[in-house]
């Protein structure tokens, strides 16, 4: 009646054996002593052993799994200089297991995104990201510089564009300080023209902007004309005596000198030493003037009268009546300083 059971496992035969053997026996179970405090003792014993089974196994899990991460590392390299680590991107355990990096990437001056990434080489991160370069295009990093963290990758569209133009080329002007016309005043002694020239221009253009300008060939069409212009800047006329005179500006004069005993000036005033007649064209009535020359510096003088004679740069001097005066000087070269 057991060869059944021995033929399918010898082991589970002897240990089915008992209770068939027990089962001959009828053994009054209600009068064996212990028999149901064994029975709840058991069943703690037997969880206790089942969730300490469990917890080992869980930490042979986690053991396992830092051993093995530890033991892999094919195509790791340690760089030193960055305080960073390598790794081969084609390794899909670091890509997995290692910490990303931060790079930021802006193209062509318009898109600009931050990407977290387990590329090795600028290279390879470019062609991840599907941005294909054409021969305008710039890098700021070795295709095979190493990426690290933070690192910023520009690439931008760098483009030249050649042309001819004609220029137009402004002529200068020069200024001569001078004393002989009003201080202030300007007076074109040359007038000026503008020339013009033939450029070949090469402009570098930097994600459409024009970064830098050069001229390649320059050809001249016209020369400009410089101008030339007076300028009057006044001055001061120190005399013999050491006192000084503020002037707007001078004329030479060839003076001569007049005499009566009484009378009217043209301004409508007596005349009395110390009034000169001019032509009120070139100095005006009621100016102010102070006289050097020949005869030595004969001090400040007022234009108030005129004279039929006087024309240009001509003045009459007021000398008295003394006949005698009046014929020694005669005609003189005077300096007249226009008194501001």
């Amino acid at each position: 009646m057991y060869s059944q059971h021995s033929s399918e496992n010898p082991i589970r035969t002897k240990i089915s054996k008992f209770p068939r053997l027990f089962s001959q026996v009828n053994f009054p179970t209600a009068k064996i002593p212990g028999h149901s405090l064994l029975v709840n003792f058991a069943k703690p014993i037997k969880t206790v052993f089942v969730i300490l089974i469990t917890v080992i196994l869980f930490v042979g899990f986690i053991l396992g799994a830092y051993a093995i991460e530890g033991s892999y590392n094919v195509g790791f390299t340690p760089d030193f200089q960055n305080q960073q680590t390598l790794y081969s991107s084609g390794n899909s355990f670091f890509g997995k297991y290692t910490d990303l990096i931060t790079v930021k990437v802006t193209v062509h001056g318009t898109q600009e995104f931050s990407i977290y990434t387990d590329e090795v080489t600028v290279g390879e991160l470019i062609d991840s990201l599907a941005i294909k370069l054409d021969a305008n295009d710039t890098v700021n990093h070795e295709k095979t510089d190493t990426v690290f963290d933070g690192m910023q990758i520009r690439i931008d569209r760098v483009e030249t564009k050649t042309h001819t133009e004609t220029v137009t080329v402004p002529f200068t002007t020069k200024t001569i300080e001078s004393q002989t016309i009003p201080k202030g005043t300007k007076k074109v002694l040359q007038a000026g023209s503008n020339g013009s020239t033939t450029q070949t221009v090469t402009e570098t253009y930097v994600n459409g902007e024009l970064q830098n300008r050069d001229v390649v060939v320059e050809t001249v069409n016209v020369t400009p004309v410089e101008e030339v212009v007076e300028l009057g800047v006044g001055g001061v006329y120190t005399d013999i005596n050491g006192n000084s005179y503020a002037y707007s500006y001078y004329i030479d004069v060839t003076a001569t000198a007049y005499g009566t005993l009484s009378g009217i000036t043209a301004s409508g005033k007596a005349i009395e030493l110390g009034m000169i007649a001019v032509d009120p064209r070139v100095i005006p009535l009621g100016t102010k003037v102070y006289l050097t020359g020949s005869w030595g510096d004969m001090g400040v003088h007022s234009a108030e009268d005129t004279g039929g004679s006087i024309k240009g740069n001509k003045i009459d001097v007021y000398l008295g009546d003394d006949y005698n005066l009046l014929r020694q000087f005669g005609r003189r070269s005077m300096r007249v300083y226009i008194l501001d």
